[in-house]
């Protein structure tokens, strides 16, 4: 596999997926809070080693390898390392916003499939106390543009069915990505 080429159609999947999911949330009027980096400090967020990857190539493109090992191995911080607190909780913003995962991604406002298969819409607890009147509203079975987090996902694993699989808390997927492009950069020029 050519790391790069991998990486490159990931993101091609990725730019899509952000122009989806933004177009819908704009249209709709139900988007992220302003400056809002409260879902960054869950430390349940999850990322799968194939989501990390282009933030992996990255870290290995700018030489900072080294660098995020120590951060990674060292750091007893439970949420995402990307964020950057601008000192309010709850507020921040992402360090490598172009090489976030798809979970960053979709969050917010997207369609789900209930038990019975029935498209749901899952809007994030801040945007639906900030937006009450829009989050009554708007019913996603009666909206053919409602982005769904099954699809992308199986999109994403089109890409590589193994690496989609397992779920890991965000900051070990970023650390086993970059164990990975470290490996196929020993033995391959990237």
């Amino acid at each position: 596999m050519n790391i790069r080429e991998f990486v490159f159609n990931l993101q091609k999947v990725y730019e899509e997926m952000s122009e989806t999911f933004s177009s819908y949330q704009t249209s709709t009027g139900l988007s992220c809070l302003n400056g809002c980096g409260r879902c960054c400090l869950n430390p349940d967020v999850e990322a799968t080693v194939l989501e990390m990857l282009p933030l992996a190539l990255k870290i290995h493109d700018e030489g900072k390898t080294e660098e995020w090992f120590q951060k990674l191995e060292n750091s007893t911080q439970e949420h995402c390392l990307l964020l950057v607190s601008t000192g309010e909780t709850g507020q921040g913003y992402c360090s490598s916003y172009q090489e976030r995962p798809s979970i960053c991604r979709m969050f917010g406002v997207a369609g789900t499939l209930d038990k019975h298969q029935k498209i749901t819409l899952s809007i994030c607890k801040y945007i639906k106390e900030t937006q009450p009147q829009l989050s009554r509203e708007k019913n996603a079975e009666q909206d053919p543009n409602t982005p769904l987090l099954p699809l992308w996902t199986s999109k994403l694993a089109t890409l590589d069915p193994e690496l989609i699989q397992k779920k890991l808390p965000i900051n070990t997927a970023i650390l086993r990505a970059l164990e990975k492009v470290s490996f196929y950069a020993q033995y391959q020029t990237l």
